[in-house]
């Protein structure tokens, strides 16, 4: 298949890039000017895209990719002023060009990553905070051009996503440093359960959902989620952190820190899992490899 990502210079893209190019399949991927390649993608095609969305007709057109995949998102967990503008030109106005992009070229497959948070307490739709009501719009401007040009969606809404390589200051790399650093890390009280869910693991769903979106019958929205096997709390998950290298353990100082405002403890369980995904890399396996302790 010819697949054309977007998102590619982030952690999961460059993982998904790397797991589709080692597949066979012909991939290339759509970057911002400023955007720092990963060598994990350096030898790939690439195509700069300028934030008035110039360069990105032209991109789809001369690829006419088979299926795009949109991860390209800008994260912030408790927005502030500042972050808005951001926020809705990474996760709207972006995802708006590339939507259009697609009705002109003609390019009828598209999957695209949702995120758990669009679902605050199991609700249908509540977003836990602005990041997740972007990507709801998003979602919403896509099943527009769904119903307008017979385009085939498959939303795949995921969980916490780790693994080697991951430089994002994420809980794990904070763990990391304080097990470094010998520092205390201050966290909550640490009762909140989540779904750990290894990149590579991730990255094989997306692959999956490449096929399955080209199943689907015209103008057909599919949504989907990748989940664990289990959900750990936050606790048990600094206790398996420092088991598999009890001679770096992360301490940590539990109720440190307030809950935040909109605090998830259950992680939503609402949608089918992708049919035929199970992840294959356990929390223990996985945090051996994050820590270097294969």
């Amino acid at each position: 298949m010819k697949i054309l990502l977007t998102g590619a210079t982030g952690f999961l893209g460059s993982r998904l890039a790397t797991h589709l190019h080692r597949a066979g399949h012909s991939v290339c991927y759509l970057r911002r000017p400023q955007s720092v390649v990963a060598r994990e993608v350096a030898h790939l095609p690439a195509y700069v895209v300028e934030p008035d969305g110039s360069g990105i007709r032209e991109a789809l057109t001369e690829v006419s990719p088979h299926v795009v995949v949109h991860l390209a998102a800008h994260y912030v967990a408790e927005h502030r002023f500042e972050d808005i503008e951001a926020l809705v030109s990474s996760n709207i106005l972006f995802g708006s060009y590339l939507l259009e992009a697609m009705r002109l070229a003609g390019a009828k497959h598209l999957v695209y990553a949702g995120t758990s948070w669009q679902h605050y307490e199991g609700a249908e739709y509540r977003p836990v905070n602005l990041y997740a009501a972007t990507k709801q719009a998003f979602s919403t401007l896509a099943d527009y051009y769904r119903d307008t040009t017979e385009m085939r969606i498959l939303e795949l809404h995921l969980y916490d996503l780790y693994g080697e390589g991951d430089t994002r200051p994420r809980l794990l790399n904070q763990l990391q440093s304080a097990a470094d650093s010998g520092t205390e890390l201050a966290m909550s009280m640490g009762e909140q359960r989540i779904h750990l869910v290894h990149v590579d693991d991730v990255s094989r769903g997306f692959a999956m959902a490449c096929r399955q979106v080209r199943q689907q019958a015209a103008g057909e929205r599919r949504v989907y989620r990748l989940p664990s096997l289990r959900s750990v709390s936050l606790q048990e998950l600094v206790a398996a952190f420092s088991a598999v290298n009890p001679h770096l353990p992360a301490r940590v100082a539990w109720g440190k820190r307030p809950y935040r405002a909109r605090e998830v403890f259950l992680p939503w369980d609402g949608q089918e899992i992708l049919p035929d995904w199970v992840p294959r890399i356990g929390l223990q396996e996985g945090l051996r490899w994050f820590r270097g302790c294969r």
